[in-house]
């Protein structure tokens, strides 16, 4: 046997630099990220160096600012904005493309469905979704880079990327509906919950992270930021899948939680595939690799992560499945999340001796019972006040620090806070 630093120098050899040499043959476009200046070895860099350290607020203050109230609520979106109707019906544009690279790639595999099947996971998990995080990689893209280098082409490649970061995302939610035994996704049924589906859905999930990999190659393999995005994407699921372990782990006893422990869970799990990754794709794509730059906004990327698993986790006990597409199973299966361990930082032991009798039983009784629970502790005020909270922190921390180019992006970013909740019914 060789030692594996052996065998990773020789595979970084002979097919790193091969595939790199071969693949810059085929380089049609012009793109910054074929300048002399990002012709370089580009240096490891983990996602996991970028965890920040700093313990964030998952609750608000114990003394309330009477100035919360004033936030202003989300006008309608224009069609500039970068989460408005238009921006991504544009994204959705190009997923005809995606459907058809990968159907293309299957059919070559495959000569007895010829691809169909890739074709159907696709057309059927896809539609309905946000699509957040690709819109956020292709408008950072967008912003970084000198209209003059925004070719169709190069445009075209930031849309392509972006729906890598969606399948990222889908191969995400077709696991955890299996795992949380989830009805309903995007407003119809879940995936695996399909007669001619079931379990087979594990392996079709694979083939969404694979066909992700495999796109990310074909469409970027010529360029010389490949390596750096193969990085980030895969250090990223590397980080999530530890963290769904430790999600399950403590979910075995939600009662015996703590807040550092859901942080703990939370970062590790998706707090950087949901804010920091986007952005960090983004500004590869567009030749703004600078470490120090992320490193800066840390604090906004980091607290931005945070809100988008506590809505998440809110709305999946608290929201309408009319709006969110699904019908919540946190409370029913005793999921380790966000309402209970606000929970039981604020009840009494009473109500934590009926909850414990109650929390994560399979049936409308129990689930009722619980639900009444968390109103008594005012779990939507404590809700609402985090957020509230969060976005004057944040808003307060863009206009008070420079960012320098970044500024406009993370000014979008925090926009997403109202925006999210007035589409989920939330009035602020």
């Amino acid at each position: 046997m060789f030692p594996s630093k052996v065998l990773g120098s020789l595979h970084k050899l002979c097919f790193g630099t091969l595939s790199r040499s071969l693949l810059k043959d085929s380089s049609r476009i012009v793109h910054p990220m074929n300048s002399s200046l990002f012709r370089r070895t580009m240096p490891v860099r983990y996602i996991s160096d970028f965890l920040d350290a700093k313990i964030y607020p998952v609750l608000p203050s114990e003394v309330q600012n009477s100035n919360l109230r004033k936030v202003k609520e989300p006008e309608n979106l224009t069609p500039d904005m970068w989460f408005s109707k238009e921006k991504r019906n544009e994204f959705l544009g190009y997923f005809p493309d995606i459907v058809k690279q990968l159907e293309d790639k299957a059919a070559t595999l495959d000569d007895i469905e010829k691809g169909k099947h890739f074709r159907e996971i696709l057309e059927y998990t896809v539609p309905g979704g946000k699509r957040y995080g690709g819109v956020i990689v292709v408008e950072t893209y967008k912003t970084l880079l000198p209209k003059s280098e925004q070719t169709p082409e190069n445009i075209k490649l930031c849309y392509y990327l972006g729906w890598c970061m969606e399948l990222f995302y889908d191969c995400i939610f077709m696991s955890d509906d299996i795992m949380d035994g989830g009805k309903m996704r995007r407003n119809r049924p879940c995936w695996y919950t399909l007669d001619h589906v079931g379990l087979s859905a594990i392996n079709d999930a694979c083939l969404l992270e694979t066909g992700m990999y495999y796109l990310l190659l074909k469409n970027f393999g010529h360029l010389d930021c490949y390596l750096r995005l193969y990085e980030l994407i895969h250090d990223s699921a590397f980080l999530l899948y530890l963290g769904q372990y430790m999600s399950v782990k403590y979910s075995k006893d939600a009662f015996d939680t703590s807040i550092k422990l859901y942080k703990m869970a939370m970062d590790s799990a998706s707090v950087y595939i949901a804010s920091y990754l986007p952005v960090a794709l983004g500004m590869t794509l567009a030749g703004r690799d600078n470490p120090e730059v992320l490193r800066k906004a840390k604090s906004i990327l980091s607290q931005l992560g945070y809100f988008y698993l506590i809505d998440n986790d809110y709305m999946d006990c608290f929201g309408d499945p009319a709006l969110t597409g699904k019908v919540g199973t946190d409370i029913r299966t005793g999921k380790c999340r966000w309402p209970i361990v606000a929970f039981m930082e604020k009840a009494s032991p009473e109500q934590k001796k009926l909850m414990r009798a109650n929390y994560g039983k399979d049936n409308e009784e129990n689930v009722a019972v619980a639900k009444q629970l968390f109103e008594e502790i005012n779990i939507h005020k404590i809700y609402t006040d985090y957020v509230l909270e969060l976005y004057q922190n944040l808003m307060k921390d863009i206009e008070e620090n420079s960012y320098g180019e970044m500024k406009p992006i993370y000014l979008a970013l925090v926009q997403t806070i109202p925006i999210s909740l007035k589409a989920n019914g939330i009035l602020l």
